[in-house]
């Protein structure tokens, strides 16, 4: 898409007019990878063309008490100490260990809590990770059509096994929405002494809010390996494409860390990077993200669109589908 200088200035204006007073975003970011840093200085660059919008990184940190949690600018960090201190992390180990999921647990409820005390009226918390791009537009036209309680949305998916599980259905951890009221039920009903506190968190999530009902909303998959800095105008086209169709939420996550074929910093934030200029130089149009709300909704239950029941026996992602989900679906 070409546009004019004035023209292009316009719509920076009226994106930057984009605010929602009711909504924080919260990134799960760290020092765990390069990628992260990486991606955190972009997050700061377009964070700029959304100042309406509540943007915060949650660290930790290790000058801290443990349990501690202190707000500094975009930060909010988290004192890690105790008998977290000095344990392995997904850095040095490059997957998500039983120690590392209680870490992250631990962390998502103190934030949860530093965000209930702070704030007294209904809100809405968008969980989502430090290489995802977010159009907030997208997001705005959701809140304006969901309802502020029993809220916990998002790409929805539901486990085979094991038996215990069997049929649980889960809300993605990169790409989660909740009401003020779910937040409460979750920090009422965390144990870090249960097995679930060292479940990924998105299972951990859905398995203590055993009575709220999942809403399912889109999400984008960048996930084909890529060369650094390749095929710029082919993902500025496609993310330009994907956000006329209504998608708002990309994730990116090319290169997996224990690949050592591939460095995920050299390449994933290249892609963040053309998503945001496709963003940048698109109009919203709310009509678009209603409808790809409502086909991933009758895709997830099988027609019907509505909200899918916490635990199902049926799979999901049985209905008709027209669009890709990922980039790997497309030639």
């Amino acid at each position: 898409m070409t546009t004019s200088p004035n023209d292009n200035a316009s719509l920076l204006a009226r994106i930057a007019q984009t605010t929602r007073p009711n909504l924080v975003v919260t990134i799960g970011y760290g020092d765990e990878l390069p990628v992260f840093r990486h991606a955190r200085a972009l997050w700061q660059f377009y964070m700029c063309h959304f100042p309406g919008i509540e943007v915060i990184f949650v660290r930790w940190s290790d000058k801290l008490k443990r349990g501690e949690v202190m707000s500094d600018g975009h930060d909010l960090l988290v004192g890690i100490g105790g008998d977290f201190q000095g344990a392995a992390g997904y850095n040095t180990s490059g997957v998500w260990s039983q120690s590392e999921n209680a870490r992250w647990i631990y962390r998502q409820v103190l934030v949860q809590d530093y965000l209930l005390r702070t704030r007294d009226a209904p809100f809405f918390l968008y969980q989502t990770t430090i290489t995802s791009v977010v159009d907030f537009r997208g997001l705005c036209t959701v809140l304006d059509h969901i309802a502020p309680e029993n809220c916990f949305a998002g790409p929805v998916g539901r486990l085979n096994a094991p038996e215990a599980f069997a049929g649980l259905t889960f809300i993605s951890g990169a790409s989660a929405l909740m009401s003020r009221d779910v937040l409460v039920r979750m920090r009422e009903r965390y144990d870090p002494s249960h097995v679930y506190a060292s479940l990924p968190n998105d299972i951990w999530q859905a398995a203590v809010l055993h009575d709220v009902p999942r809403q399912a909303l889109p999400t984008f998959n960048f996930v084909r390996p890529r060369a650094p800095r390749a095929d710029a105008s082919y993902l500025y086209a496609l993310a330009t494409q994907l956000l006329q169709q209504g998608q708002y939420h990309f994730r990116i996550k090319t290169v997996a860390p224990e690949d050592a074929a591939g460095r995920r910093e050299d390449i994933d934030p290249w892609i963040m990077l053309r998503i945001m200029e496709a963003i940048l130089d698109s109009e919203h149009t709310p009509a678009a993200t209603l409808t790809m709300i409502d086909k991933v909704r009758r895709l997830t239950d099988g027609g019907a669109g509505g909200p899918i029941e916490p635990r199902r026996a049926a799979p999901v992602h049985i209905g008709p589908r027209d669009f890709a989900m990922n980039d790997g679906e497309l030639a």
